[in-house]
C-alpha cells in the first residue's frame, strides 16, 4: 500500500460506523397526533336554520377569554354525539352566575357556527 492509501483507508473505515451511529441515536419521526374529526361526523340530512339548543354539565370556564368547556349530551340537530368540548361565547357577559358543575341548557348560533354559545342558563 502506498502512503496515499493508507490516508484513505482509515477515512473510508470510520464513515460507516458514524453514518449508522447517527441513525441510530436520530429521534424516531413522530407519529401524527390523534384528534377527535368533527368533520368526519355526518352532516344533518337537513341543516337546521336559527340556533341549536342542548343540555350540558360545565366543566370549564374562562370568563376572561369568553369561553366554556360543557360535556354535552348528543346533539340531534347536528347530529353530533354526547362529548366535552370547548365553545366561544358571543357574549362573554352570559357567563356571569355559571360554575364549573352546574347543569345548563345552551343555545349554538346555527348550524354554521356551531362552536358559538348565544345563551347559556343553569337548570
Amino acid at each position: 500500500m502506498t502512503s496515499a492509501g493508507l490516508d484513505r483507508d482509515p477515512l473510508k473505515a470510520l464513515v460507516l460506523p458514524i453514518a449508522i451511529l447517527g441513525a441510530a441515536c436520530s429521534p424516531p419521526a413522530p407519529e401524527p397526533a390523534a384528534t377527535a374529526d368533527m368533520g368526519a361526523m355526518e352532516a344533518p340530512a337537513e341543516t337546521p336554520s336559527g340556533p341549536i339548543t342542548s343540555m350540558g354539565t360545565v366543566t370549564a370556564i374562562d370568563a376572561a377569554a369568553g369561553t366554556v368547556s360543557l360535556d354535552h349530551e348528543a346533539i340531534a340537530a347536528i347530529n353530533w354525539p354526547a362529548m366535552s368540548m370547548q365553545f366561544t361565547t358571543e357574549d362573554p357577559a352570559i357567563l356571569q352566575g355559571i360554575a364549573v358543575g352546574d347543569r345548563v341548557s345552551f343555545e349554538l348560533k346555527n348550524a354554521s357556527e356551531t362552536q358559538v354559545i348565544t345563551a347559556i342558563a343553569k337548570q
